[in-house]
């Protein structure tokens, strides 16, 4: 019978509370799910006992003993470890162990931070997607002033010449460029309404910016109606040169590792952080300590801080950077015959594809935030570069725009006093 220990760390291994009390294990997870797979593939014995440790990975003390996990094994009280046992050199030289069944490397936990409500309206669209949208404002009232001046005067000179100088006087040149202005503000925000002007340029210009406006409002409410909702948005801390600008400690699991890398790395960065580092036995309690702000981030094992963002209140993410490299062995005791067996079967089972299908059990499939919630990239708002082709049907509406313009102005020139003669009557003149 082989002699099990396994403790919680999720979602490679999750231990009930009422087994960490004494009472019979209530044991699932990845690791869970792989061993008896794993001893059959291997053709080891199938009958074993678990049970459950309270404890970390464990470190070598000065007395030449260990502690945690590593003490169970090399005391030779456990045959085998479900545990996320990170491969050393100098837990290689104590213990047997299994090729890597999984190297991520460490992961960095952060907070998300809340939006500030007061500039919630703002999210839907990158910054330089608004400066876009206030740019295409003020060219668009220019051009249809433009337009319209120029249709205008055209119009006004094909009078003079019509009926001289004493008729022009009794048409009256408003001033357009306010009316314009507030035209093409109020459509804009959705409240617009036929333009007042009778040159059909300007119908044509505005009716690209009322086209324009309608498909960039629609991705703005439906932006703004899911910022809102997530009301997320990045960590400031993504690498450990962040951690390092930090005014806060960072957690790190116990007795393990990850607290060995910090202090002995030959990587500068992490040595520096060594000062900063604070220890947590317990994996849940570094994690709360996130949240309320008391530690920057927590490093761990990558599969245990994906699992802290892929559950409820969904307000941690993962840094984007990966720090080290984290080796996931299945340890063994000094004199363990198994070991080649497993080794084969393990490469059996990850040729077979079993490994990666209990990864997306374990850790996609078994999510409970959405993607969106637990992104630290920022993600979510409107970029130029998605929405280029709606500028493009405005920057089309502006060509046939002035297109139509010439073809007025060629019309009041030629035409216009022809037409004027079959009317005959001045009250059909355009205003």
């Amino acid at each position: 019978m082989l002699r099990i220990v396994t403790a919680h760390r999720p979602p490679l291994a999750f231990v009930s509370e009422g087994a960490r009390n004494g009472s019979q294990p209530l044991l699932s997870g990845f690791l869970i799910d792989l061993l008896p797979t794993l001893l059959q593939q291997a053709n080891v014995v199938t009958t074993y006992d678990i049970y459950s440790l309270k404890g970390p990975g464990g470190t070598l003390l000065s007395n030449g003993s260990w502690t945690g996990i590593m003490g169970e094994l090399t005391s030779g009280r456990a045959d085998l470890a479900l545990f996320p046992l990170t491969l050393t050199t100098q837990r290689a030289q104590y213990i047997q162990h299994t090729q890597p069944y999984m190297d991520e490397g460490y992961g960095l936990l952060v907070r998300t931070g809340s939006v500030d409500p007061g500039y919630s309206f703002l999210m839907p669209f990158e910054t330089f997607t608004w400066v876009m949208l206030i740019l295409a404002l003020f060219l668009t009232i220019c051009i249809i002033f433009v337009l319209d001046s120029i249709s205008r005067s055209a119009r006004l000179k094909a009078i003079e010449r019509t009926h001289g100088h004493i008729k022009l006087q009794t048409v009256r040149k408003r001033d357009k460029l306010m009316g314009h202005a507030i035209e093409t503000v109020m459509m804009a925000v959705g409240s617009g309404s036929t333009p007042t002007t009778r040159s059909c340029s300007v119908k044509v210009m505005f009716v690209s910016w009322a086209i324009f406006c309608v498909i960039m409002l629609s991705a703005y409410t439906a932006n703004l109606t899911a910022n809102l909702t997530v009301n997320q948005m990045a960590s400031a801390i993504k690498s450990l040169s962040d951690l390092k600008e930090s005014s806060l400690p960072f957690g790190v699991p116990a007795q393990s590792s990850i607290s060995s890398y910090f202090s002995n790395s030959s990587d500068q960065a992490a040595r520096a952080l060594h000062a900063k580092m604070m220890e947590f036995r317990v994996p849940d309690e570094a994690v709360e300590a996130v949240r309320d702000g008391k530690i920057a981030a927590y490093i761990s094992d990558y599969p245990t801080v994906q699992y802290y963002t892929q559950v409820p209140p969904c307000d941690l993410a993962l840094g984007s950077d990966t720090i080290g490299s984290g080796a996931l062995v299945i340890g063994l005791s000094p004199n363990s015959t198994i070991r080649q067996k497993l080794d084969a079967a393990l490469l059996q089972l990850s040729e077979a594809g079993y490994l990666a299908e209990l990864r997306r059990k374990w850790s996609v499939e078994a999510s409970r935030c959405s993607l969106q919630d637990s992104d630290a990239s920022g993600k979510g708002r409107l970029s130029v570069h998605q929405a280029w082709s709606v500028f493009l049907v405005l920057a089309g509406g502006a060509a046939i725009a002035v297109v139509v313009a010439l073809l007025e102005v060629i019309y009041y020139k030629r035409f216009f006093s022809g037409w004027l003669s079959c009317v005959g009557s001045s009250s059909l003149l355009p205003g």
